[in-house]
């Protein structure tokens, strides 16, 4: 599924006509993957349990 942004470059090509084509083929599609990826890093997370006495 394509976000509401990428929709939107896609509907406005002067958002990345003055990258070149090469770059625009490459930079676009990562662009869900790398903030999705920042996402995961900023979002806190849980904490693991302590494992038992006798696994440590």
């Amino acid at each position: 599924m394509r976000g509401p942004w990428l929709r939107a470059v896609a509907a406005d090509p002067s958002m990345t006509s003055f990258l070149p084509d090469w770059v625009e083929a490459i930079l676009v599609p990562l662009l869900p993957t790398g903030l999705v990826a920042l996402a995961g890093c900023k979002v806190r997370h849980t904490p693991r349990p302590a494992p038992p006495a006798d696994q440590r």
